[in-house]
């Protein structure tokens, strides 16, 4: 990525980390930027286009797994990456519901997703809803508790339901892998 449309993503998305999502628009970004709002049109190409850049910036955040991890254990390592880059960015975990995520960092963690399920012997024509139910509840969950939608001084007992909510998901996935 070019640095300056870097620079402008991460403005944006440091506006929504302070203001929330309503606060990010062209003029806002281009005035913390020291740009005109006709110049930021060079590096992006309508408000779409930065709030794509912006998922994609706040999902490029969330590592990748090792390599020589159990499937289970990648997955459950993807997921508290997802859940941390949402409290680091609570605005923008939720433009992973309203954007289409055809984004390569989304693509990458999809990837991911679908190399795990291959690992645990998921047939291939059940992994994409496999994936599509892992991911609702993974960006579900981190969506709610930065929302405020959990309690805040529940913190512990978050952490602990959102693992046994994991390890039901994993009782799911293996089920579907012997089904067959």
């Amino acid at each position: 990525m070019a640095p300056r449309k870097n620079q402008i993503l991460s403005t944006a998305l440091e506006i929504a980390d302070e203001f929330g999502l309503d606060a990010v628009t062209m003029r806002a970004v281009a005035n913390r930027v020291g740009i005109t709002p006709m110049a930021l049109y060079r590096h992006v190409e309508d408000k779409e286009a930065l709030l794509d850049g912006m998922l994609e910036l706040a999902m490029s955040e969330v590592p990748a797994p090792p390599a020589d991890l159990g499937w289970e254990a990648r997955l459950t390592e993807l997921a508290g990456g997802v859940r941390d880059m949402a409290r680091r960015h609570p605005a923008a975990i939720g433009l992973a519901f309203s954007r289409p995520g055809y984004t390569p960092g989304v693509r990458r963690l999809v990837g991911a997703i679908h190399e795990a399920f291959a690992e645990a012997g998921v047939p291939e024509r059940h992994r994409a809803r496999l994936e599509r139910m892992v991911s609702t509840f993974v960006v579900g969950f981190a969506v709610s508790e930065v929302s405020g939608r959990f309690p805040h001084d529940q913190a512990e007992g978050l952490a602990r339901e959102f693992a046994r909510d994991l390890r039901d998901l994993m009782d799911v996935v293996r089920a579907v892998a012997t089904e067959d």
